[in-house]
């Protein structure tokens, strides 16, 4: 996924060497919410391509700031609306975890409301609505998460097929295990599938 639109949420910033930090890197265009700019700023020495949000992190002023008042959504809800409004579809979020705990979830389901793929530096919330194919490696960590408790799902390549699982809420999927390096998920609601890194 190099020359993606990456979104910069304002969670722990990615650490050299892993995927998160080599996508961002990478990006095609990189969009900060509000206080990661500073923090993309003090590792690029350059400011991100748009910085999005109400501002009430970010100290200073950065170049194309695009200032979003609402309080019914957070940052990265409306960097992601942003993004969508331009006709970019092609959406990568990076640093939505670490820090604040509240802020991780708030994250990690605003991008499964979206349907937005977050990479982390310990593995990757990738979203599934109908059939995916994922990469994963044998013994990997994998949890299913979705908000949707009328979700009907079947998987392959899982130590504990999802087949039949009723999602009373929305991670009693989790802890499961890749059995093999493809893992089959299909999903009849929007979900995401979490791999562990290697």
């Amino acid at each position: 996924m190099s020359n993606c639109t990456v979104i910069v949420a304002d969670g722990d910033f990615p650490s050299p060497g892993g995927e998160a930090r080599r996508l961002l890197e990478r990006a095609r265009r990189v969009v900060a919410c509000d206080g990661a700019a500073l923090a993309y700023r003090r590792r690029f020495r350059r400011w991100p391509d748009f910085t999005v949000g109400d501002f009430d992190s970010c100290r200073v002023a950065p170049p194309n700031a695009v200032r979003m008042e609402s309080q019914d959504d957070n940052d990265l809800a409306k960097a992601i609306a942003f993004c969508r409004g331009r006709g970019w579809s092609d959406l990568v979020v990076v640093g939505a975890t670490g820090q604040r705990e509240d802020h991780t979830i708030g994250n990690v389901f605003r991008a499964l409301e979206a349907q937005v793929k977050v990479v982390t530096d310990f593995g990757v919330f990738h979203p599934v609505h109908g059939r995916a194919r994922l990469r994963a490696w044998k013994g990997a960590g994998v949890s299913v998460f979705t908000a949707d408790p009328k979700a009907r799902m079947a998987s392959k390549g899982l130590v504990w097929p999802l087949d039949g699982v009723k999602f009373a809420n929305p991670y009693c999927a989790t802890l499961n295990r890749a059995a093999a390096v493809t893992i089959e998920v299909e999903s009849s609601a929007p979900a995401f599938v979490y791999i562990e890194s290697r």
